[in-house]
């Protein structure tokens, strides 16, 4: 991640978890967008599963709520510019007020909620840039977010930019997270369902069950390869 700051031009970070991926499936252009990344991270126990059933390692888990925090607390000193776009308007600020207190030392560049259309999308742009930040935290959702970054990429002046999914949300308490004893579990999805059903249902209930198929599938093609 700091060499990816440190480096020219911007950078784009993809944490995938298995909705991003089950996305690929249905769009090739946000297949392309995953494969051309500066660098894709590993969210979730689903993924984790999936990549030791194609017999690779899963490598760390980066859940994005956790793994965004945790980097500004290690990398505080280095006074690293901010700037948070995205989710409902009112969100984030409150969002970039509390990751003010976790990582004491980092600079707020500053923030802009998501609803905004594509007339608009140029000021937007144009606010992020004249910040001159480091990284650029998108929370707009999948698959919203890594299409919008790799749309306007070329047009954005920050060093890193990275899709956050809810993040603004946890970090502002508009939604509870999952005691700590679920997530290590792995089954923050559970929990989150139980919270947002009406919006998760069709994600977890239906989308999980379509991945798990997938992967069978993938492995049927590829013994059957093997054994021709």
């Amino acid at each position: 991640m700091e060499n990816l700051i440190q480096g020219e031009g911007s950078k784009f970070v993809i944490i995938a978890n298995v909705n991003t991926l089950s996305y690929c499936y249905k769009n090739k252009k946000y297949s392309d967008i995953l494969k051309s990344a500066d660098l894709v991270l590993r969210d979730g126990s689903g993924v984790k599963w999936a990549v030791k059933k194609l017999g690779a390692n899963p490598k760390y888990n980066f859940v994005g709520t956790d793994f965004i925090p945790d980097f500004f607390k290690i990398t505080h000193k280095k006074q690293y510019r901010v700037f948070l776009l995205g989710a409902r308007p009112g969100i984030a600020e409150p969002a970039s007020k509390v990751l003010s207190k976790i990582a004491p030392g980092i600079i707020i560049a500053g923030y802009h909620h998501g609803y905004f259309d594509k007339k608009k999308g140029q000021k937007v742009i144009n606010k992020i840039n004249n910040t001159n930040p480091d990284i650029l935290l998108v929370a707009f959702g999948n698959p919203k977010q890594e299409i919008w970054l790799a749309d306007n990429l070329q047009n954005l002046d920050a060093s890193v930019c990275i899709g956050v999914g809810a993040l603004f949300d946890y970090l502002s308490g508009k939604i509870k997270r999952a005691p700590k004893w679920i997530r290590d579990a792995g089954f923050e999805w559970i929990f989150r369902l139980l919270i947002e059903p009406k919006r998760l249902w069709k994600r977890y209930l239906i989308g999980n069950p379509k991945f798990i198929l997938r992967i069978y599938k993938e492995l049927y093609v590829a013994r059957k390869k093997n054994n021709s």
